[in-house]
C-alpha cells in the first residue's frame, strides 16, 4: 500500500480550537489576550468554517479516489497537519500499522518554504531512518504544468472580469506570505515564487504583473508589500487590479482576508478596479492537476 500524506500548517475544526492552535504555534505559551482576540474575529468574520481543513479534507477524499482509478496499486489518502491534530507523526504511525510500504508527502504549498510545507518531507524523512519505508517528498512542484495551467485559468478569469478600459493598465499582483530576510531560506524561497508568477503569467497572457508579499514586517522581512505595491503602480497610471496568492493551494483566514477584503477596501480608496483571483481549492481541475503530479512520482517508483 502506498500512504499519501497531503499536509497543510494548520486547520481548526471549531471555533473553540482556535486558541491551542495558536498556543501551538507559540511553542505552547498562550497567546497575549489582544492578539487572540484579533484572532478569533478574523475566523468568525468570514462566516465559514475553517478553509484549510474544509478543502484539504476534500482534496484528499478526492485523490483517493482519482488515484485509485488509475493505478493499479492500493493508494491511501491521509490529511497531517503541523499545527493541529492530526499531526505528521499520528498519521504516519497510522499509516505503517495499515501496511503502507511507501509515504508520499504532498504540501498544499506549491512553494516550497522549509518551516512551512517543507518541514513534512523533513520529519517523515527522520520517521523512516532505520525502515523499509521508501519516502518520496514531492517538492519543488512550483512549475508543475497542470497547476499552472489551473492557476493561469483562474487568473485570466479575474482579469477579464475587470472593465474592459481597467484592463488597458491593469496589474496582476501575485502574493506569497513574506518572510525575514535569511539568505539561505529567503532568496530561494522568493525565487520559486517569482518562477511561479511569471509562468503563471505567460500562461495567460498577461503582461503587466509583479510577485509581492502580504503579512510582512517593516524591515528585515521581503518586500514591496502588496497594499504599498498598488498605491505606488495606481500612482503610475494604474486603474485596476487583479490578486492571486500562491502561497497555498487552499485558502486560509489571513491570506483570503488580506488579499480579497483588505486590497478591495484600498482599492476603492484608490478609485480603481479590484478583482480576487480565485483560489485552486478542492475544484475539479484542482484534484486532476494534483492527480496527475501525484500519479507522476509514483510511476516512477
Amino acid at each position: 500500500m502506498i500512504a499519501v500524506i497531503y499536509y497543510a500548517y494548520g486547520a481548526p475544526k471549531s471555533i473553540d480550537d482556535v486558541q491551542p492552535y495558536f498556543n501551538h504555534i507559540l511553542n505552547g505559551r498562550p497567546a497575549p489576550p489582544q492578539m487572540l482576540e484579533g484572532i478569533e474575529e478574523a475566523f468568525k468574520k468570514s462566516g465559514f468554517p475553517d478553509f484549510i481543513r474544509s478543502s484539504t479534507e476534500r482534496i484528499a477524499n478526492a485523490l483517493q479516489t482519482t488515484l485509485n482509478s488509475k493505478l493499479d496499486k492500493e493508494i491511501r489518502l491521509y490529511n497531517a497537519y503541523k499545527h493541529t491534530a492530526p499531526f505528521v507523526e499520528d498519521v504516519y504511525n497510522e499509516a505503517v500499522q495499515a501496511g503502507a510500504g511507501t509515504i508520499v508527502t504532498l504540501s498544499v504549498n506549491p512553494i516550497l518554504s522549509v518551516s512551512g510545507g517543507g518541514a513534512v518531507h523533513t520529519e517523515v524523512a527522520e520517521l523512516v531512518k532505520g525502515s523499509n519505508i521508501r519516502h518520496i517528498a514531492i517538492d519543488n512542484w512550483h512549475l508543475d504544468e497542470g497547476i499552472i495551467n489551473v492557476y493561469a485559468e483562474r487568473v485570466r478569469r479575474a482579469f477579464n472580469w475587470l472593465p474592459v478600459e481597467a484592463q488597458e493598465s491593469a496589474y496582476v499582483l501575485f502574493t506569497a506570505h513574506s518572510q525575514p530576510i535569511v539568505p539561505e531560506r529567503s532568496e530561494f524561497y522568493a525565487k520559486q515564487f517569482e518562477e511561479l508568477a511569471a509562468a503563471i503569467a505567460k500562461k495567460a497572457n498577461i503582461e503587466r504583473f509583479q510577485p509581492v508579499y502580504r503579512s510582512g514586517k517593516s524591515e528585515g522581512w521581503l518586500a514591496p508589500n502588496v497594499k504599498d505595491a498598488m498605491k505606488s503602480l495606481q500612482a503610475e497610471g494604474a486603474e485596476g487590479f487583479v490578486t492571486c496568492e500562491l502561497l497555498s493551494v487552499s485558502a486560509d483566514v489571513e491570506s483570503f482576508s488580506e488579499i480579497n477584503e483588505e486590497c478591495r477596501k484600498l482599492a476603492t480608496e484608490l478609485n480603481v478596479s479590484f478583482a480576487t483571483s480565485e483560489f485552486l481549492g478542492d475544484s475539479f481541475d484542482t484534484v486532476m492537476a494534483l492527480t496527475a503530479l501525484i500519479e507522476k512520482h509514483i510511476q516512477a517508483i
